[in-house]
Order: structure tokens, then sequence, then C-alpha cells
């Protein structure tokens, strides 16, 4: 299966992305950490995410508006209302497109290794 195609650029406006390395269990100095990156962004109604593939899972919070989330490979879509998640699996392509009359402002929150 081919990849999707890049779609239309991201116009997003991110304060600063916070980057956090935490440690994955309850014991200090032990285990893995992860590095949680937040970006925030406005879609305009009917605006899209551009179609990405992730090496990581990315959690998609609707603070206000609506937001279609399709997995690209599978087919499945996901309708997700201000103060929900969606989850984007890693190495499968997505996309997400602000639904309805009014902008989807959303938070995407990347888990990634801390060494990625």
């Amino acid at each position: 299966m081919a990849a999707p195609s890049a779609g239309p650029a991201l116009n997003a406006q991110p304060s600063s992305p916070l980057s956090l390395a935490l440690p994955q269990d309850d014991e200090p100095g032990q285990g893995d950490k992860v590095r949680m990156t937040v970006v925030q962004t406005t879609l305009a109604p009917g605006e899209s995410l551009p179609d990405n593939a992730r090496t990581a899972l990315r959690y998609i919070y609707v603070k206000s508006g609506r937001l279609q989330v399709s997995n690209l490979v599978t087919g499945d879509r996901q309708d997700v209302e201000a103060g929900e998640f969606a989850v984007e699996s890693a190495g499968q392509w997505h996309t997400g497109k602000a639904m309805g009359a009014e902008p989807a402002e959303i938070l995407l929150i990347e888990q990634a290794p801390a060494d990625l």
C-alpha cells in the first residue's frame, strides 16, 4: 500500500513545545525514560492535520470543537468531542479533520523513548 499524500501543511502556531523525561516505573533511578511533547493548535472548520505515521504513540485531546480522527490503514474513524481523547497507534497512517461549524482546538501529545 502506498503512503497517503502529505496533505495540507499544519498551520500550527504552537506555544513552546513542552518535553518531559519521566521514569516508567515507581523506583527512582530505575526504568527507561520517555519524552512527552505537547503542541497546542487550532484547526479551522473543515481543516485537516497532515497525513502522518508516527514512530510512537500520539494522543489528541480536543479542548473545544469536534475532530474526526481517521486511521488511513484500517479505515477506522473516531469522532472526538471537546473533553475527549483519541490515540494514534505507532507505525500506522492517520489524519484528523475539524468537523462542524466551529474550530477544533486540540493538544497533540506525543510519547516517545527519551533517546529518539
